[in-house]
């Protein structure tokens, strides 16, 4: 099994559970630790490790309660995995369930994801946390068809790129995103706009036919809390192109606790 908690806010607490059952006929003691306790560092979680990515202030991102007890026959002890992190990042760790006296143990890997703000995109092609389609690094673009350059300026808060891998031209492939709100109903915040909305600028008209070919459902929405909206972009490369490889940019607008713009950048290779 794989307990995911998800995403949530910095600094916010997320929880989600697994269940122990006695099926014995005597009472079984249990007890659970993180792997994560028993390493002296922590390596990143784009490593071959099963856990990664440590609180900043240096207590572990996930704990589990109870930390242990005593399961009567034909019993269940439901267990809480919380997370809460100090800073916008992945987390995965291990928790490993033992039974007194006996060799066996469970392992139960555990994953999330913090984020800054209340609205987050994830690529669609890899749910795995660790692949982000973000670049940051102002790096040149690699394409062949030349890049209309100028959507949002020097004020987009990154780059989320989409690439569609096209067998031939007018044949439609689709790719896709996912604008979640990470954002939860609590006691403490009831009245409160919890929901975000989501926009997608429609490309400009300099791009020709390209304007046709790219179709977005739904372009715009709100997001509720604790909600994923997935976007899908279908693509037909029109019959008139020449480019084995084009360009094409947009922006993505985010509007939750704060406002971000973000420079979607459609990547098409015709390989037919």
């Amino acid at each position: 099994a794989v307990v995911s908690t998800q995403s949530t806010g910095v600094g916010d607490t997320l929880t989600s559970t697994f269940t122990i059952t006695n099926s014995s006929e005597i009472s079984l003691q249990y007890g659970n630790t993180l792997l994560g306790e028993q390493r002296s560092t922590v390596q990143s979680v784009t490593g071959d490790s099963d856990y990664g990515n440590g609180n900043r202030s240096g207590v572990l991102p996930f704990f589990c309660t109870p930390h242990s007890g005593t399961i009567e026959p034909g019993q269940s002890q439901e267990v809480s995995v919380n997370f809460r992190a100090d800073h916008a990042e992945c987390y995965r760790d291990v928790v490993i369930v033992k039974l007194l006296n006996q060799p066996q143990e469970t392992r139960i890997p555990v994953s999330a994801r913090s984020w800054n703000g209340s609205l987050y995109v994830l690529g669609g092609r890899s749910p795995d946390p660790r692949v982000s389609l973000y670049n940051t690094t102002g790096g040149e673009d690699a394409t062949n068809g030349g890049d209309k350059d100028g959507e949002g300026g020097d004020d987009v808060a990154g780059d989320i790129w989409v690439f569609f891998n096209c067998p031939g031209l007018g044949v439609t492939v689709t790719e896709t995103l996912e604008i979640g709100n990470c954002r939860v109903v609590k006691p403490d915040n009831k009245g409160a706009k919890l929901t975000g909305d989501y926009a997608l600028d429609p490309l400009k008209a300099d791009y020709g036919p390209l304007v046709k070919a790219l179709v977005v459902t739904p372009p715009k929405g709100v997001v509720e809390p604790g909600n994923n909206i997935t976007v899908t972009f279908q693509f037909t490369p029109p019959k008139e192109l020449t480019e084995t490889q084009i360009q094409f940019n947009t922006l993505l607008t985010l509007k939750g606790e704060t406002l971000e713009q973000y420079r979607v950048k459609f990547v098409a290779q015709i390989i037919g």
